[in-house]
């Protein structure tokens, strides 16, 4: 048998002599989709991640960080009479007007934050509301006194904007003695 090349070449593979040995052993190469994969997998987790964080951080509970209702009302009320000078007598009122109407909504989930004084006024006389009713008195006569000085359009308006925010501190205050003497519960 003659010998060829490729029986040489198995021959002297067979009879490599000691530390005489090939550089580089020829392998495939290999491909570069599964780092590629690899990468895109790592930036979804990332995305995700910083996704989750901004979404528990945008969702959180204004209102558990915030505090009580009675807490917020009055300090929105307290805010409000820092700016009473900077602001016109209607605005004054409707702000006060709306700061009240927001804390019995959220207090004693009462519709009154949706209804003109006026509906108010015939649902307190037809039916009632879930407020105490020492607070619906001081609640009628806080929204009348308010309404007059919102579109009343009277000379003494400005007079009449510091009873209004005393008023609404005592509703805050007489519902909320209410509600602790009744052991803390919603009315």
């Amino acid at each position: 048998m003659h010998p060829t090349l490729f029986t040489l070449a198995q021959a002297a593979a067979a009879e490599v002599p000691e530390g005489i040995y090939d550089i580089i052993v020829p392998e495939a190469e290999r491909p570069l989709w599964p780092l590629f994969v690899y990468l895109a997998i790592a930036l979804l987790l990332i995305a995700g991640l910083v996704w989750l964080v901004l979404f528990l951080l945008r969702n959180r509970d204004p209102r558990a960080a915030a505090g009580t209702p009675a807490s917020r009302a009055l300090r929105e009320l307290d805010s409000l009479e820092r700016r009473r000078d900077e602001l016109a007598p209607n605005a004054f009122a409707l702000a006060v007007s709306e700061t009240l109407k927001n804390y019995l909504a959220e207090r004693h989930r009462d519709p009154v934050r949706y209804e003109t004084t006026e509906e108010f006024l015939a649902r307190l006389s037809r039916q009632g509301t879930r407020l105490p009713p020492a607070a619906q008195q001081a609640l009628q006569e806080f929204l009348t006194s308010a309404e007059e000085v919102k579109f009343g359009h009277r000379t003494d308006a400005a007079a009449s904007c510091q009873p209004l925010i005393h008023r609404a501190r005592q509703i805050v205050g007489l519902c909320e003695t209410v509600n602790s003497g009744d052991g803390g519960k919603r009315v």
